[in-house]
């Protein structure tokens, strides 16, 4: 299905760069640009897609999208800007943003996105399991994951792995190859993504909340997890529980275990 997207962002050279890249991607066959909310908000209707930077004058960004859900409408939506806080983020993921992405944009990542949303999610949010991803989104922001390329990949591995029976010696061969299909990639793009995310998260985030999760492997003489012990640890406490804040303490071993 052919799309209509809408861009809204205040600094017009920023959203014709967009404009101009989207002009290459064979699913696109509209672009609406809007600088002001109340111009996005008449606009909505005719989009299937939204990409919006927060960032707007009078109105900010996360306000307008619930006043356009509120209108009944329901369009996917990407969020991009140069800076979040943990609960900016939090707030577009509840609304359902199809992800956050950091500004300046990967234009090749951001088509790519839009392909893999367009053929597998539909181009409503209406099929979307949004409260798994809710609880995913919480989960990784809790942790203190930034929302990078590699924290779309984690919800996306943590999904597939919350539906297989046994992932062991499945990462490498199987998962991997699953999220580079879905987005263009190579396996090995994916693996580093992941891996720098995770990377990020052990210097900046909370050593409290992540000891609740990885036990006394948490510490500054300890390395960080490997890609498949850290997606196993959440894919297991997700399956487990319901979101909650306090975990069973786990000793999580840190070998390479693909």
């Amino acid at each position: 299905m052919k799309l209509t997207v809408l861009i809204v962002d205040a600094d017009a050279g920023s959203a014709r760069l967009v404009a101009e890249a989207l002009k290459t991607h064979r699913r696109v066959e509209r672009i609406l640009t809007a600088f002001k909310p109340e111009d996005a908000r008449k606009m909505a209707g005719r989009a299937d897609l939204i990409l919006i930077d927060p960032l707007l004058p009078g109105m900010d960004g996360a306000t307008l999208l619930r006043r356009i859900l509120d209108d009944g409408l329901k369009p996917g939506f990407i969020v991009m800007s140069a800076a979040y806080s943990r609960e900016m983020s939090v707030a577009f993921y509840d609304l359902g943003a199809i992800c956050c992405l950091n500004k300046p944009l990967d234009i090749e990542y951001l088509l790519n996105l839009i392909t893999q949303w367009n053929v597998n999610e539909g181009t409503r949010l209406g099929g979307r399991d949004a409260e798994l991803e809710r609880r995913i989104s919480n989960l990784l922001f809790e942790l203190g994951m930034s929302p990078i390329s590699g924290y779309y990949f984690c919800c996306k591995a943590l999904k597939w792995m919350l539906a297989q029976k046994d992932t062991r010696g499945r990462i490498t061969k199987e998962l991997y190859p699953y999220l580079a299909d879905s987005t263009s990639q190579s396996a090995k793009r994916v693996e580093r993504n992941i891996r720098y995310a995770i990377e990020q998260t052990w210097l900046i985030g909370d050593p409290e909340v992540l000891e609740r999760y990885f036990g006394y492997s948490v510490g500054p003489n300890r390395s960080r997890p490997s890609n498949a012990a850290f997606l196993r640890t959440l894919t297991e406490h997700l399956r487990i529980g319901s979101g909650s804040k306090t975990p069973p303490k786990k000793d999580v071993h840190f070998k390479n275990q693909a």
